[in-house]
């Protein structure tokens, strides 16, 4: 994210705005075979319905312990266990026939791309281990950056917190010393609501149920509301998505299912409800789950849009796609949820995005098994899981004004022989049109195994890739490969830069399940990355950082720094609206000396109250008698101090909030 560029010298001063929505009476505040033309092969395609929504009762939250004073984390050695294996609904336990494919028709884009040309990818900002071997497999690594922590999460169920402006962990506890819901029964997952400033931790919770917890406030590391959320069977490898009127989740139950979760009210400490929409099972698979977008950006997804839902179809293992017939497909649905009016809410499919031929069989379509390993061939019962079902965590969504973009990942059998690569994608939707394919490409320069995939995108549309490697030479390491936005479609070719390399063959078939890469929601430049690799027969994980020099038109003396503002009309002066504003010099991290930051606020009624604050700090004061229903917009006309100049990302500088709330948070964003 960013907003203003120096003139002179090397400074840049820049702003980006994005909004959260608290109701009346919230506590907080703090807010191509068949290869084709990209944006061919796909039809117009009426949405179809699915399902009825189920609703849950009401969950009352509990304000957990703060994590801060919990006691310091102890790993008691045991016998080492697998840990909630993935369930496999068809009954199926063993591997599918293996049937001999054909050599990944997107190879040689990828063989004939440039050499690499980004300064700054292939040297890691931070590089260093995660948590470690907690004698359970596999870690189900997963991680996510906010505004001054990186916090990872492992099985089962550990968290650790650390300062992500020097790498040091500054905390690391048990999820179920915090109290509330929490089990230590695993699979973990953790978001920054950017929007919010909050963090989102998960595990499952007691029989059947998600286990979900809202930070009490933007410290990782404090108190947290807890949220039971019962299901109608077992939750397997729950997904969750951040996104304006919810927070999306997907698990693999008898049919793969999609919640809503109410945002609103979970991060205001409020009882809460759930919706819950299935759709139907993909035949050949028996663990199967979809995958939902995660937002990332200062943009937020168009008013009123809906959550969005993906999984693949290999048309050979699955039968034919609704849409494009033989050709394999991208499945996707839209979860439109109506918290006043649930019988209003609808689970929708889209339109089918064709696909240049994928191969899911990889040693089959059940096997938890594939990956080769140096002494252990691929296919052997011990070789690695390859985690063909599903579209690798994170879906990750950006609106860049003119169109919006996800871009995902997901394991393929690149050879023909059961050797995977990672076939990455990037979709793209302008206005009222459906979602197609603006490029794809297949990465697998060798005879290695990479799989374990999570791909994100900055905000100037440069994409990174992290992923596994492992192979008979080559030990389960870490790798991570990306594009700039002007490389060629289809080509990922900066890179392969290592990570970490392996020394180790791991001793469990079971490995992942995931990885998690995001993208630093301050300068919207930085990918961050973590997944497991092996040092010994026992996991490690890994924790990287890394941007592309040419995002945001900065070099490597870029420096970041974010305050927030907020907007509120205050509750004992009615009437009085106010508006915290900071120009802040990024190198210094300090409020600019002289900036003038000149901010409007307009009534429903369209009245335009301008104010001004003056040596970039301090509130822009509004009086009003009554705004009135309906929503208030504020804009920042313009930032004026000696060697800036005001220069609006992606030309935000205006935001629109409800008039009757009593509390609503502007975030404002400011990166060289």
């Amino acid at each position: 994210m960013k907003i203003g560029r120096l003139v002179f010298g090397s400074t840049l001063l820049i702003l980006v705005a994005c909004i959260v929505f608290l109701q009346p009476g919230d506590s907080m505040a703090a807010l191509r075979e068949n290869l084709r033309s990209p944006n061919t092969g796909q039809q117009q395609v009426s949405a179809e319905p699915v399902g009825e929504v189920i609703v849950s009762d009401p969950v009352y939250p509990v304000l957990t312990a703060a994590a801060r004073d919990l006691p310091p984390v102890v790993i008691e050695p045991t016998l080492d266990r697998e840990i909630n294996p993935r369930m496999d609904h068809s009954g199926q336990t063993a591997s599918t026939v293996d049937v001999p494919g054909n050599r990944d028709p997107l190879l040689d884009i990828q063989l004939n791309a440039p050499p690499p040309s980004a300064s700054g990818f292939d040297t890691p900002i931070f590089n260093f281990n995660g948590q470690g071997y907690t004698f359970l497999n596999p870690p189900d690594t997963v991680g996510d950056i906010g505004t001054n922590h990186y916090v990872q999460m492992i099985n089962a169920t550990l968290v650790a917190v650390y300062d992500k402006t020097t790498g040091n962990m500054i905390n690391q506890f048990s999820l179920t010393a915090l109290g509330g819901c929490t089990t230590g029964a695993g699979d973990p997952i953790v978001l920054y609501d950017h929007m919010a400033d909050r963090w989102l931790l998960s595990e499952f919770g007691p029989g059947n149920s998600l286990c979900v917890l809202i930070s009490q406030t933007p410290d990782p590391s404090g108190a947290y509301y807890s949220y039971k959320f019962n299901t109608p069977s077992f939750p397997d490898y729950p997904k969750y998505g951040v996104w304006t009127d919810a927070y999306y989740a997907t698990t693999n139950e008898s049919s793969p299912a999609a919640y809503a979760l109410d945002r609103t009210n979970m991060l205001a400490g409020n009882v809460a409800t759930s919706q819950r929409f299935t759709a139907p099972g993909l035949p050949g698979f028996g663990f199967e789950a979809m995958t939902p977008a995660d937002w990332d950006g200062a943009m937020p997804p168009p008013a009123g849009a809906p959550g969005i839902f993906m999984r693949h179809r290999d048309t050979e293992a699955h039968g034919n796609c609704a849409d494009t017939g033989a050709q394999d497909c991208l499945e996707l649905f839209a979860f439109d949820v109506d918290w006043s009016n649930p019988g209003n809410s609808t689970f929708t499919k889209l339109p089918d995005v064709a696909m240049t031929e994928f191969d899911s069989n990889i040693c089959g379509l059940t096997a938890f098994s594939g990956i080769p390993m140096p002494g252990v061939a691929k296919c052997a019962f011990n070789s690695l899981d390859p985690l063909r079902e599903v579209i690798m965590f994170r879906l990750a969504y950006r609106n860049f004004g003119d169109h919006e973009t996800m871009v995902g990942n997901l394991v393929t059998d690149a050879s023909g022989n059961n050797d995977a690569g990672v076939r990455w994608f990037e979709l793209r939707k302008s206005g009222a049109s459906n979602w197609s394919v603006h490029q794809e490409g297949t990465y697998a320069p060798d005879s290695n195994g990479r799989w374990m995939g999570s791909i994100a995108m900055d905000g100037d549309g440069n994409i990174a890739l992290g992923y596994n490697v492992s192979g008979s030479a080559t030990f389960p390491s870490l790798r991570y490969a990306g594009r700039l936005a002007g490389d060629p479609l289809g080509t990922l070719p900066q890179g392969e830069y290592v990570i970490v390399n392996g020394s180790g063959v791991n001793g469990s078939s079971r490995y992942g399940d995931y990885a998690a890469m995001s993208i630093d929601p301050i300068d919207d430049c930085t990918f961050w990355f973590t997944g497991e690799y092996n040092a010994t027969s026992q996991w490690s994980t890994r924790i990287a950082a890394f941007r592309f020099d040419e995002c945001g038109g900065g070099g490597t003396d870029t420096v970041i720094s974010r305050k927030i503002k907020s907007i509120y009309n205050h509750p004992n002066f009615p009437g009085l609206y106010l508006a915290k504003v900071q120009a802040v010099d990024p190198v210094a991290m300090t409020p600019v000396a002289g900036a003038v930051v000149d901010v409007t606020l307009t009534l429903p009624d369209g009245t335009t109250m301008p104010s001004a604050v003056a040596n970039g700090n301090g509130w822009a004061k509004y009086q009003q008698a009554t705004a009135g229903g309906g929503n208030c917009t504020i804009t920042v006309d313009n930032i004026t101090a000696p060697g800036y100049t005001f220069d609006p990302f992606q030309g935000v500088t205006t935001q629109t909030i409800s008039c009757s709330v009593l509390e609503s948070q502007l975030e404002w964003t400011e990166t060289p």
